[in-house]
Order: structure tokens, then C-alpha cells, then sequence
């Protein structure tokens, strides 16, 4: 009896002392790659950024920290002339509370559907507006290679409030470019956007380059979403940067969303050479990652906004 009681024991401490083995051999595998980036006013606090016609408030620059990151804020009313009322972006703690109300709205460009995209910024955008750096963790430093982009998830936690105008889209605005350090968007750079939501209206200059389905988390569920894919070849004139724009069929409105960022990114190019053959993808970086809200309104009057309750970034 001893010596099977002893034949046990030592059978039941060797297995403890295997798995612990193994536990540490392959628990650095495991976290090595685990990278998770918080972007917001984790600090907690109180303040706003108020965007008016007046002065040069419409471009409106603010900071806010997380533990290992920043992000800009700005209301960015790119195309805002004049205008009765304002553009508040308040984050109270962690929470980003975005409300557009105008009356009387005058675009400085009446043929365009857009009046701003209030919103935040991680990365490096050395152009208008933002001309500036935000703080990045070393797992993830903007401008890289997209080639060498990591495999990263992003998630929103977010909700739109849409009262009265239109909110034209609530999505990611992600730049690539050839020259990492430009101060300048022309052809042959890219804009991705990835629309969650949308009522936008495409025009005749978008050509519509397929269908991408691509699995997605809503609320904790993996799901299929079938982004309509299309492209702008030239944004705002014939040397304008090319768009891409990913259309959810969707319409998240609102939600825990996490979408499969990187694969998106470089895919696009499968779409870009359909009508830029010579194009490649080795020749761009990714330069920054915007989320925010294009709006417009209805004869003047807007009052629509959201709630950013969370963006985190998985490498």
C-alpha cells in the first residue's frame, strides 16, 4: 500500500512539475505579442473643446493621456464658413460626449455633402490640421511600413445621437502615405475609411470596386459583415489622394464593435490596383488613425452627435 501511495505521489508531482515547465516556456510565447492600447482620458477629469465660426476654433487642438498613449481631439468644421452655435467635444472620465448644433450653417464649399468630422486622432499626421505627433507605446509607433503592420484588432464602444440634419457616417479615417514625414495629402496617398454606420449619398465619382466580408465582434459575438468596397480616385481635385471607402451593410449604430483593422488596410490595395495597377503596397506607410463623425446638415440646421465610450487597439 506505502509504495502505491508512494508511485501516486511521485506520478501526481511529476505532472505539477511538467505543467509548471511548460507554463513558463510558453507563457513569455503568449504575452510577448500582447499589446493593448487604451485610448482615451484614462486620467479622469473634466474638459471641452468648443468649435465655433469664430477665429480659428473650428481647428481646435486638444490632448488627452492614457497610461501608455494620447490622442488629439479636434471638431475639425473643415467645411464650416459661418454659423449660429457650436461644436462641443466634452470627456468626462474616459468618456468622449460629442453634440453639433447649428443653425444657420453656411459651407465653404456648397457642392459638398460634408460639414466637419469632430473626432480624435492617434499617430502622426504632420498636414492640416493636426501637424503633430500623439504619444505611441513601443508595440505600436506610427509611421510604419504597412507591409510590416502587425496583425491589431480596434474596438469602439460607442452610440450616435441623431436628432435632426444628417450624420453622414460614423467611422475610421486612416491615412497611408509615400513620405512618412509629409506635411502635404496629394495623389498618389491614400485615404481609408471605414464606414460603421452611414446615410451618405455616393456619387457618380466613387466607383464601386467589390465586396470584402469580413468577420467582425458585435457585443461579444463574431459575426460576417459584407463591406461594400469603393474607390475615389482623386479626392477634391485631379492630383487629390485616393479613397478608399469600406461600407458596412450592418448600420452599427451603436455597440461594442471590433473590426480586423490591419487585414482591412492592407486588402485595400487588392482593390486600389483595379484602378492603379502599378501601385504597391510596399511603397506606403501608415501614418495615423482617426475616429470620428462627418455630419451635414438640412438647410442650416444640425443637431446630431455621439458618445465614444472606449477605443482600444489589439496587437
Amino acid at each position: 500500500m506505502k509504495i502505491r501511495l508512494l508511485i501516486l505521489l511521485s506520478a501526481i508531482f511529476l505532472i505539477i512539475f511538467i505543467t509548471i515547465i511548460v507554463f513558463i516556456v510558453l507563457l513569455p510565447n503568449y504575452s510577448k505579442n500582447d499589446c493593448i492600447i487604451t485610448l482615451g482620458n484614462t486620467y479622469g477629469g473634466e474638459f471641452s473643446i468648443l468649435g465655433k465660426y469664430q477665429s480659428d476654433s473650428t481647428y481646435a487642438i486638444g490632448m488627452v493621456y492614457s497610461k501608455n498613449a494620447s490622442l488629439f481631439v479636434s471638431p475639425f468644421l473643415w467645411n464650416l464658413k459661418t454659423a449660429l452655435g457650436y461644436t462641443n467635444l466634452t470627456y468626462r472620465g474616459n468618456t468622449l460626449v460629442v453634440n453639433v448644433n447649428f443653425t444657420n450653417f453656411e459651407k465653404i464649399n456648397s457642392n459638398l455633402q460634408v460639414d466637419g468630422y469632430p473626432g480624435v486622432m492617434y499617430g502622426q499626421e504632420d498636414w492640416f490640421p493636426f501637424a503633430g505627433r500623439t504619444l505611441m507605446p513601443s508595440c505600436f509607433v506610427l509611421p510604419v511600413k504597412v507591409i510590416s503592420l502587425p496583425n491589431f484588432n480596434s474596438t469602439l464602444s460607442y452610440k450616435i445621437n441623431d436628432n435632426r440634419g444628417i450624420i453622414d457616417d460614423f467611422s475610421y479615417d486612416i491615412w497611408l502615405t509615400q513620405n512618412p514625414n509629409t506635411t502635404y495629402i496629394q495623389f498618389p496617398d491614400v485615404e481609408i475609411m471605414i464606414w460603421l454606420y452611414h446615410n451618405e449619398t455616393l456619387s457618380d465619382y466613387f466607383v464601386k470596386a467589390g465586396v470584402m466580408s469580413v468577420n467582425i465582434m458585435v457585443n461579444g459575438t463574431v459575426i460576417q459583415d459584407d463591406f461594400t468596397v469603393y474607390i475615389l480616385p482623386h479626392t477634391g481635385s485631379s492630383n487629390g489622394w485616393i479613397g478608399v471607402y469600406y461600407i458596412s451593410q450592418l448600420e452599427l449604430s451603436a455597440g461594442n464593435i471590433t473590426v480586423p483593422m490591419s487585414t482591412l488596410i492592407k486588402d485595400s490595395f487588392n482593390y486600389i490596383r483595379g484602378v492603379f495597377p502599378d501601385l504597391q503596397t510596399s511603397a506606403y506607410y501608415l501614418n495615423a488613425i482617426q475616429v470620428g463623425m462627418e455630419f451635414n446638415d438640412i438647410n442650416g440646421v444640425v443637431n446630431v452627435g455621439y458618445t465614444l465610450y472606449n477605443w482600444t487597439i489589439t496587437i
